[in-house]
């Protein structure tokens, strides 16, 4: 019999998987009569769960469902370049035979052919490449970062995920404290929000206040802590300050502190303010958010026709060395015009339009990797 002829054997003869240890196979042969040669084909054709066992697609999914699965995965990676396994598999969970786990729903995912990523250790991402993982998300924290300047600094959470909904909410989180570290999770009237500390409404003498407290303490010889302070600051002002101005995190109240002081004391340069956990891809050492697409990092001069990826007819101009385009006789910028041909809550417009027969975003990839070459 050929491989495909055993699989359909297997799948009708053994539908809660097979096993492959010599005592298996004496067994397993009094069922489906293959050769020791055709061993390997088998395993190469199946893939193998946690608890060791081997499977076909057809001992998970029937057809139908398969396609379903495999077309809901195609329209986000299509859509945004990644997504997190964990909603797919929440999808499906009450369908799947014998995969009862995110692992066993990566498993067979790669098994199909996709590329899934552990990413920081904090989730699974399905992505389009593995190396391409960080440009997807650092590009996902740039339009959240821009959602935040046109909201004043203050967002809802719930609207980030309902416009952000193939990610999850542990996803979104580690791309808030990974490429985000200005922003912070705060209630607002009862409501959780992404605050930027930027947006903070300070009172007016902080700076002064803070920096004489910052100074005190270095003159008596102490340690300059968050604990030490969040108290004296609750004096000076008569309230317990960090939480009237909502900076319960010891990182961002002493990120804030940082931005704020005005001594010549060298006290805060070499504190550990932070407890962001580094990409296991990346180099090692925190990673920052870079500097928003703009297009005269991409050489696209102002004036330039861009072309919508999805159709040809509609073209914009450029306006600025930023991302304000013209079109229909408006000012746009090139996301939110993007959202509004796509009929879409959330979308990088760098990547549907092109210049130069070039997606924005693929020659924003290409003039990376040519500058970090450059540097090597």
């Amino acid at each position: 019999m050929t491989t495909a002829d055993l699989l359909a054997v297997l799948a009708r003869e053994c539908p809660n998987g097979v096993s492959f240890d010599p005592m298996a196979l004496r067994l397993l042969r009094q069922k489906v009569p293959f050769k020791d040669w055709q061993v390997d084909d088998l395993k190469e054709a199946m893939f193998q769960l946690g608890n060791g066992l081997w499977f076909s697609s057809e001992m998970i999914l029937d057809d139908e469902t398969q396609f379903e699965f495999e077309e809901q995965a195609m329209a986000w990676l299509n859509e945004h370049g990644c997504f997190s396994v964990e909603l797919l598999f929440k999808g499906f969970c009450g369908v799947f035979q014998h995969i009862a786990t995110i692992e066993d729903c990566a498993a067979f995912l790669r098994h199909l052919g996709f590329t899934v990523t552990l990413w920081g250790k904090r989730g699974h991402f399905c992505s389009r490449s593995p190396l391409l993982i960080d440009d997807y998300l650092l590009a996902i924290s740039e339009t959240i970062a821009g959602w935040l300047e046109a909201a004043d600094g203050v967002l809802p959470f719930n609207e980030i995920e309902q416009a952000i909904p193939h990610l999850t909410e542990e996803a979104l989180a580690c791309i808030r404290m990974h490429f985000l570290p200005e922003v912070h999770e705060v209630e607002v009237g009862g409501v959780l929000c992404w605050c930027s500390t930027e947006s903070i409404t300070l009172p007016e003498d902080f700076s002064e206040k803070l920096t004489i407290l910052v100074d005190t303490l270095v003159e008596l010889d102490e340690k300059v802590t968050a604990p030490k302070l969040g108290f004296a600051l609750n004096l000076f002002y008569r309230t317990r300050f960090r939480e009237e101005y909502a900076l319960l995190d010891n990182a961002i109240f002493m990120r804030v502190c940082t931005n704020h002081y005005k001594g010549g004391n060298d006290v805060f340069s070499n504190m550990k303010i932070t407890n962001v956990r580094t990409n296991d891809l990346s180099v090692s050492g925190r990673r920052m958010r870079s500097s928003n697409t703009r297009f005269s990092n991409l050489g696209v001069p102002v004036g330039a026709e861009l072309v919508f990826t999805k159709d040809s007819h509609i073209t914009c101009t450029v306006l600025d060395d930023s991302n304000q385009v013209e079109y229909d006789r408006k000012t746009w910028a090139i996301s939110t015009l993007a959202n509004h041909l796509l009929g879409v809550f959330s979308g990088n417009g760098f990547r549907y339009f092109s210049y130069e027969c070039e997606i924005l975003w693929d020659r924003r990839l290409r003039l990376k990797r040519a500058n970090n070459n450059s540097e090597y």
